[in-house]
């Protein structure tokens, strides 16, 4: 399966470790996905959730500053997992820029309001 699939999957996963009251492990939240979607690409899963998961607070930092007049803790859930998704993916791949980006703008539009594509796209346009 596609990388893009795997990428909804990731976020997904994301989306419910950080439900309230939550105490699912990340392997645990990840096996729920395997069963219906074996052929997604699992190793590539499990590297972003875990890297979101492990450095949330540097992806914080990281994307504050572009937010303009908001704060993590205010946005969506979505918008923020995407954020934090995008970020890490963007700081550690080889995946073109372009691409990540593309591929968050999709999450957004599939997963968030209406026009928050466009939030999304400015703010990781910024990040180096």
């Amino acid at each position: 399966m596609s990388r893009k699939e795997s990428r909804t999957q990731a976020f997904q996963t994301l989306f419910q470790l950080e439900m309230k009251n939550s105490d699912l492990t990340i392997d645990e939240a990840i096996s729920f996905i395997k069963d219906d979607n074996p052929d997604l690409e699992f190793d590539f899963i499990s590297w972003l959730v875990t890297g979101v998961k492990d450095h949330e607070s540097v992806l914080d930092n990281k994307i504050a500053p572009h937010l303009k007049d908001w704060t993590i803790d205010r946005l969506l859930k979505s918008d923020r997992i995407i954020l934090r998704m995008s970020t890490f993916e963007l700081l550690n791949s080889s995946t073109p820029q372009k691409v990540i980006i593309n591929e968050a703008v999709e999450l957004a539009k599939q997963f968030s309001d209406d026009e928050h594509y466009k939030f999304i796209n400015g703010v990781l346009s910024n990040i180096e």
